[in-house]
């Protein structure tokens, strides 16, 4: 008799028979846990008008979780059903009460406690039963009760004869094979369970995948950027700082004095006396001369304004003070901006005690103050201004108040604005702006240290 019958006939001889009769009784322990998780999960939805409601159902939830990671370790184990675990809730602990996942585990738990109880009737008690019916035969003469041989039907009719015997053992036959056929459809409905309820869902999963995805796209294009920095840094630049030297050199070459000199030099009398001669080649090189000198001053002042100009485009791609931190740099921007009609203040929260985040939250961070700084300085004709920079819940938070005239919106037409709402979005960060007529004007820029730029930190 090979394993399949052995296994149609509900005996688990199987290297899969026997996984599912490990995971009936195994799995006993998360099915029992699962009823009071439902208790405190309907506490927890009770108390939740409360403002100890939600911090208790992330608790809650947060420790299904647990057991939904046991259940996954039993599934991949004992039914061969490996399952990926679902991505952490967003905020932490204390969001999981609103992480669709978490409760998603919840929901295996709960319809789990009955599951599992029937599984493990299925798998044990009821087959005991067919395997004692089925071997009735050999056993049913050492039992004596009530004046006879063998076990009594409810009805009192006595099992005491082989013929009777045998009946009862082909159905403990027929009862094995029916255990073992209903005991691999519920271990196939905990696979379908577990695969909708523990895994990360496919949407969901849809969605990190999109987020991973732009996260790397943001992450080449700050590596991009950087790298054009650089290159433009020792390359272009260096050689455009060597080309103005090298005219500055050529342009002292060129000094009235030496080309007086040079004139009074070729006015001298000669041998022959042929003054006028030599009068005339003076004047022509002192002419050529002065040409050459306002050409190589032309070619300076261009040079110079190239050198500027790109200075400006190289610190507009990445400044250079972000190599030294968020705080640094924020803290030189704000007094670049400072001046006697407009006083600047810094106030950095949990930067430097906190990891750095990421470098195009941090990019982000720079521009968008660079951006609302001159904007209160410029237009809004600020006396004051104060700059809030704040690491909390997992998010970067930039602050920029000032006491000007308000009245900023940011409509379509608002460049400045739309441009600094679609930088915070690449990272899932947001904008939001408060400037009633007459001021103050309030910029929030909130950018999250998770999810996205932590894979752009990755």
């Amino acid at each position: 008799m090979n394993k399949r019958t052995l296994d149609l006939m509900g005996i688990p001889v199987s290297r899969a028979e026997r996984g599912a009769f490990g995971y009936a009784l195994a799995a006993v322990v998360p099915a029992l846990l699962g009823v009071p998780a439902l208790a405190l999960l309907a506490l927890g939805g009770a108390l939740s008008v409360t403002r100890v409601g939600i911090p208790f159902l992330s608790l809650v939830l947060t420790a299904t979780r647990g057991l939904a990671a046991l259940e996954r370790t039993l599934v991949r184990r004992l039914l061969g059903e490996h399952i990926e675990p679902p991505h952490p809730a967003r905020g932490g602990i204390r969001r999981a009460a609103y992480d669709t996942a978490s409760w998603r585990c919840a929901a295996f738990a709960v319809i789990n406690a009955p599951l599992g109880l029937v599984l493990l009737c299925f798998q044990l008690a009821i087959r005991v039963y067919a395997l004692a019916a089925l071997t009735y035969p050999l056993w049913f003469g050492a039992v004596r009760q009530d004046g006879h041989t063998g076990i009594a039907l409810p009805d009192g009719t006595p099992l005491d004869t082989l013929p009777r015997a045998l009946a009862l053992a082909a159905c403990g036959l027929a009862l094995l094979a029916l255990t073992g056929w209903v005991s691999r459809q519920l271990a196939q409905l905990v696979r379908v369970l577990a695969r909708a309820l523990l895994g990360p869902g496919r949407l969901t999963d849809r969605i990190h995948d999109l987020e991973e995805t732009r996260a790397l796209a943001v992450r080449d294009s700050a590596a991009t950027l950087r790298r054009i920095e650089r290159d433009l840094h020792d390359g272009a630049q260096a050689r455009l700082i060597a080309v103005a030297m090298s005219l500055t050199r050529a342009r002292a070459a060129l000094a009235p004095e030496r080309a007086l000199s040079d004139r009074g030099t070729a006015t001298g009398t000669d041998t022959d006396g042929d003054t006028d001669t030599d009068t005339g080649t003076a004047t022509r090189t002192d002419t050529d001369t002065d040409k050459a000198r306002a050409l190589v001053d032309q070619s300076l002042t261009h040079a110079r304004t190239a050198l500027t100009e790109l200075r400006d485009l190289v610190r507009g791609i990445h400044p250079p003070v972000l190599d030294s931190g968020l705080g640094p740099a924020l803290a030189s921007l704000c007094s670049d901006i400072e001046s006697p009609a407009t006083r600047v203040r810094l106030h950095a929260e949990g930067l430097a005690g906190s990891p750095r985040p990421p470098e195009a939250v941090e990019t982000i961070a720079y521009f968008c103050a660079a951006e609302l700084l001159a904007n209160a300085a410029r237009h809004a004709r600020a006396a004051a201004i104060d700059v809030t920079a704040a690491v909390r819940d997992g998010a970067l938070e930039l602050t920029v108040e000032d006491d000007g005239q308000g009245g900023a919106l940011p409509s379509p037409a608002s460049s400045g604005l739309r441009g600094l709402r679609e930088r915070v979005r690449t990272v899932d960060g947001a904008l939001t702006l408060t400037s009633p007529p007459g001021g103050p004007t309030r910029a929030v820029v909130h950018l999250p240290l998770t999810g996205e730029s932590s894979a752009c930190a990755s």
